[in-house]
């Protein structure tokens, strides 16, 4: 049987499934898209048993069918064959002939049955939330999740509420990110999501280009969590545990603060960071009067120096920072004037913003 695409909806599709498919799994086909073609509508469906993403979209086809594709594959051909209009699949028992024009290409079709659907029963406490605040609540934390921790709770974003609004909270242990939605959250909420599963959220709702006005659905229970993002449904298994008490890494008080320009502070970070050891990516800060002179070096015996202006009021201190750390801050940050509190050289450092009080930044010191 054959289906007709139009390419640059199949392209732009894909792009957004594929990566979701684990080519070095044990199971084959999890290293697959599964397509399913029903009533002139193909639905994609890609797995890694974690997480699971699809989504639909228009096509011509005589049959209804199901079969599947590896999907990393798929994607380069289709990438390929972007010139053309619109591409056609002939499917047979063992295999799909791709063409486009004269282009002929085949792959190896696998038995969708096999497939490992991820079952979406006992969802339950349905909320819609607006997508510019959904965008907020992942970049505005994201950054500070930990990378393959042997604490497994600090793999992912922790969503909860505070005074009736949705909390999010990341941290690796040496960096903690807090932003506080406007978004109506549950007293009940208190999930753990996984790493992967906000990458592939956050990657989706990038492909729209006017994203801000739409509605997101999700839902979630004690073990999963689903969202619906326009025609793409994404599902995702919760990381079990409890994340820890993340206020109590936030000081209540601050003895000193730095307040400097933004730009003034990114450019000198970005000057200094060209000779920053890479292993340990240390700055060390140390404001007085009304400057702040920042220096870094390597085992290569090159060194970084800038002075620049602040507004300083405090005991003249050094404290040092990962470099990469204050730069993610910085990126992150909207307003214009930072401000970084600060106790000692030994107690984790606040950062805000003049204009977004929503957002608490804490980043714990290191030697330099």
């Amino acid at each position: 049987m054959k289906i007709i695409f139009k390419t640059k909806s199949l392209i732009d599709k894909i792009k957004n499934i594929a990566p979701t498919a684990e080519a070095k799994q044990t199971l084959l086909i999890l290293g697959n898209v599964v397509i399913k073609i029903e009533n002139s509508k193909a639905y994609f469906t890609a797995s890694d048993l974690e997480i699971q993403v699809s989504s639909s979209i228009e096509c011509e086809s005589d049959n209804d069918c199901e079969f599947s594709l590896p999907a990393r594959k798929l994607l380069e051909i289709l990438s390929a064959l972007s010139n053309y209009e619109s591409v056609t699949f002939s499917v047979s028992d063992s295999k799909v002939d791709i063409t486009a024009g004269k282009s002929k290409i085949s792959l190896p079709n696998l038995p969708a049955v096999d497939f490992p659907y991820m079952d979406l029963n006992q969802l339950d406490n349905e909320t819609d939330i607006a997508s510019d605040d959904m965008t907020n609540i992942i970049n505005k934390t994201s950054f500070a999740m930990a990378y393959q921790d042997a604490r497994h709770f600090l793999n992912g974003l922790h969503l909860c509420t505070e005074g009736g609004k949705i909390v999010s909270v990341c941290t690796d242990g040496h960096r903690l990110a807090k932003y506080k939605s406007q978004a109506d959250g549950d007293d009940s909420l208190s999930i753990i999501i996984p790493r992967k599963a906000i990458l592939e959220i956050n990657r989706i709702m990038n492909s729209f280009n006017d994203n801000k006005q739409n509605i997101i659905k999700y839902s979630y229970n004690s073990t999963m969590f689903h969202i619906q993002i326009n025609d793409y449904a994404i599902i995702s298994k919760l990381i079990e545990g409890n994340y820890p008490n993340f206020n109590k890494v936030i000081p209540e008080s601050t003895s000193s603060e730095i307040i400097v320009n933004k730009i003034t502070l990114k450019n000198s970070l970005n000057i200094i960071s060209k000779v920053v050891n890479q292993q340990y990516k240390g700055v060390k800060l140390t404001p007085s009067n009304n400057t702040m002179h920042l220096i870094s070096s390597n085992t290569d015996s090159e060194i970084g120096e800038d002075q620049i202006d602040v507004e300083y009021s405090g005991e003249e201190m050094s404290i040092g920072f990962n470099i990469s750390y204050l730069q993610d801050v910085i990126d992150t940050l909207e307003g214009d004037i930072i401000h970084i509190c600060v106790n000692d050289q030994n107690s984790g450092c606040v950062v805000q913003d003049n204009q977004d009080h929503d957002s608490t930044f804490v980043i714990m010191p290191m030697r330099v």
